[in-house]
Formats: structure tokens, C-alpha cells, sequence
């Protein structure tokens, strides 16, 4: 059910999030990394682009999960795609207009902030692993919100402890942000989400860092 409706089969996440992003943190083999096309920036294109430049590889690695989770005997993620074909092409036959403004659209945006939301949380940010992370491990790999997008989505702003703890239950985000917050760069914690992309990604203000590339000429 929920993969019908959000027009996204469940077990992408895997292959994406828990199996890449998490094992690589923003690294150079993390498939979701910000900086793969047009390294390392942090502006509204980059934004927008970011969703639709992850698709190209990500699409291709939850493909070939398919038919290897079936080796294993669990085809779960063929009856998940298969349902949200069956279920969209069903909407839409009986009304197309309606499917493309009440289903599809919805979808969309609702798939695009999922992948957009990474940029705002690792772009400019250090590399976890490989040559350009620091001694500092995963603490200038991401981005954190402390404001008031985490009673409106279940503490997504807390990521350095997400990253850290990523079994804890969103609940116990904001006790763990506390234990982490002290080793985190003060350019990658702010209190404003909507404030952050105003300032940073729409007019680029130099008000505070946006690139941890920018550390030497400060």
C-alpha cells in the first residue's frame, strides 16, 4: 500500500539509502553524492537538477536489484512495481486529467523532495569517506535543521546523528543531536530550513560558509 501510494516501490531503499548513501556517507561511491555532476557546489540548480541526475543511476542499481532478490527467492519488489503499474494505469484510464493532477503530480513532487532533500542536507558538505574526508569522520558530512521542519517531518533535520544512529527511531533524534552537535562544523547546523535555502541556495550569500572548499580562504 504504501509504495502504490506514493508511486515508488518501498524497496528502493535498500539498494539506495541503507546499502549506498549510509555505507559511503556522501563519499565518492555514494551514488546520491551532490558534487557527481559538476562538483562540489551548493546553488538552487543544483537543487533542482539533483533529483533528476540521481535518477540515472539509481534507476539503473534498483534494476538490477530486482532479479537478484528474486536468486535469493524474495519477489517482493517485482509484486511491489507491479502493482503501482497496475494501480496507475487503472487511475488513468479512468481518468486521465485527474490521475496526471491528484496522483501523478502529487508523486512527483513528493519523489523529487525526497532526493532534493539530500542536496540541501550534503551539499557543500565534506565527503564522509574517501580522499577528501577529514579526521573528523561523518561530523562535516552533512547538514543540519534545527528548526521547525522537524515537527513537520519527524526530525529529517537532525542528519549527523541520522547518519551515526541510523537504526534510532526519529523520536530519539533530537537527544542524540545533542551528543553529536558539539563535533559538528557551526556552518553545517542551522535553525531555518526555509531561511538556509532563501540565503544560501537563491542568492548565495557569503553570510556563512556554503562549501566546506571555502575553509581555506576564510
Amino acid at each position: 500500500m504504501f509504495s502504490v501510494v506514493q508511486g515508488v516501490p518501498s524497496f528502493v531503499f535498500f539498494p539506495a539509502h541503507i546499502g549506498n548513501h549510509h555505507k559511503h556517507s556522501h563519499g565518492p561511491e555514494d551514488n546520491t553524492r551532490t558534487y557527481r555532476f559538476g562538483g562540489h557546489h551548493n546553488h538552487i540548480v543544483g537543487f533542482f537538477l539533483h533529483p533528476f541526475q540521481a535518477l540515472t543511476v539509481l534507476v539503473p542499481s534498483m534494476v538490477s536489484h530486482i532479479p537478484r532478490r528474486a536468486k535469493k527467492g524474495d519477489h517482493w519488489p517485482w509484486i511491489e512495481v507491479v502493482s503501482i503499474v497496475i494501480v496507475s494505469v487503472a487511475l488513468a484510464l479512468i481518468d486521465l486529467r485527474l490521475w496526471l493532477l491528484f496522483v501523478a503530480l502529487p508523486q512527483a513532487h513528493g519523489f523529487h523532495w525526497l532526493l532534493s532533500s539530500n542536496y540541501l542536507q550534503h551539499a557543500g558538505a565534506r565527503p564522509g569517506t574517501g580522499p577528501e574526508s577529514s579526521e573528523h569522520e561523518l561530523y562535516d558530512a552533512s547538514r543540519n535543521f534545527t528548526g521547525f521542519v522537524n515537527v513537520l517531518w519527524l526530525n529529517i533535520g537532525y542528519h549527523t546523528a541520522h547518519h551515526f544512529e541510523p537504526r534510532a527511531h526519529w523520536s530519539d533524534m533530537p537527544a542524540l543531536h545533542k551528543q553529536h552537535v558539539k563535533n559538528v562544523p557551526p556552518w553545517l547546523v542551522e535553525t531555518s530550513l526555509l531561511w538556509y535555502f532563501v540565503r544560501t541556495l537563491m542568492f548565495q550569500s557569503s553570510q556563512r560558509q556554503r562549501n566546506f572548499l571555502e575553509q581555506s580562504s576564510r
